[in-house]
């Protein structure tokens, strides 16, 4: 898979082939973690011949890291630990005593400058929801420093703003897709201009939580463009209900309503019962197939990485394969 520049960023793992689908029958699944660690709401960017995957904080040896990196040269491994992302917290983010915060849901991309941003989720110590903030680095290691003194995105009005994702379309305009809401949760697409930062125009609502076995919960957007149409995926319900799964809805454009698809494409039984709540779902985009990375529970309170092979049916529809992984392909630089 080689990186995808358009403009201002590089969008290296949501812009690549994308989706609609049902899984294929499995009665029992064999796959087991990549990172074995607790490593909740994967993020991963393709950077030359190396991985670089982002979590939400975790503890490592005994302290906190805010955004936890690993690396490795394959996305099924051999994944090693790099360090905190970004040590130092913004000035708006909510501390405990030890300095440090709860930050979440982290997405990283490459900018043509050369620069890498992040995205991520925190609560705001004044405004006291969860709000969406954005640091810039000079290498996807960090450390990443804020280029301001508030969030990216803080809506009292909708209650927490969670879950960035960016998307760059096949004409260059570049995307911020993330999950807000009263009541039923929505998630959102807004424009933003090359630097990644500055809005363009208004934010457009995708989907909405109108199923009963989403738990008015839809979260974890992942955008990617297939065969003509724009595919989201996205996660549903709880993220420790038990109940909670992946599915996708689809549009021919960013203007026309996206309708869901029937079913669930991943939950605790396509993965045999043996591991529960996987959803915080990326989509990577490879040469002979494509791969979902996803989290899921392989203990009371951690989440580890996972990955399957991601391939598409005769329809256009993508297909599981959780018996397996293939290799990823090796990058070129960008």
């Amino acid at each position: 898979m080689s990186p995808l520049t358009r403009g201002g960023w590089a969008r290296l793992l949501k812009t690549g082939p994308a989706v609609a689908a049902v899984v294929a029958a499995t009665t029992a699944s064999t796959i087991q973690p990549v990172i074995a660690h607790d490593f909740p709401d994967p993020a991963v960017l393709a950077v030359g011949s190396v991985y670089y995957a982002y979590s939400t904080a975790s503890s490592y040896g005994g302290k906190v890291w805010h955004v936890p990196v690993q690396r490795a040269t394959a996305l099924d491994g051999k994944w090693s630990e790099v360090g905190d992302a970004m040590p130092q917290l913004p000035a708006w983010v909510a501390k405990n005593g030890a300095n440090n915060g709860n930050v979440w849901a982290p997405e990283v991309a490459a900018r043509s400058d050369g620069s890498y941003i992040l995205y991520f989720t925190a609560r705001s110590a004044t405004q006291n929801v969860q709000c969406i903030g954005v640091a810039l680095a000079s290498s996807p290691k960090g450390p990443f420093q804020a280029p301001g003194p508030g969030p990216l995105v803080c809506r009292p009005e909708d209650v927490d703003s969670i879950d960035p994702s960016a998307f760059t379309d096949t004409n260059g305009k570049q995307y911020l897709l993330y999950t807000s809401g009263k009541g039923k949760a929505t998630i959102w697409l807004q424009q933003v201009s090359v630097d990644g930062i500055t809005p363009i125009g208004d934010r457009r609502a995708l989907i909405q939580a109108d199923r009963p076995e989403e738990n008015n919960i839809v979260e974890a957007p992942a955008m990617v463009r297939h065969a003509g149409k724009y595919v989201l995926f996205y996660s549903g319900n709880a993220f420790n209900s038990g109940k909670y799964f992946v599915n996708f809805a689809t549009a021919d454009s960013l203007t026309k309503p996206f309708d869901k698809h029937d079913g669930q494409l991943l939950n605790r039984d396509t993965l045999g019962g043996a591991y529960n709540n996987p959803g915080g779902e990326e989509v990577v985009p490879g040469r002979k197939h494509d791969y979902l990375l996803f989290h899921a529970y392989t203990g009371p309170t951690q989440r580890s990485m996972f990955v399957a092979s991601l391939n598409w049916d005769g329809d256009g529809n993508p297909t599981l394969d959780l018996k397996s992984l293939a290799r990823a392909p090796v990058k070129t630089k960008p």
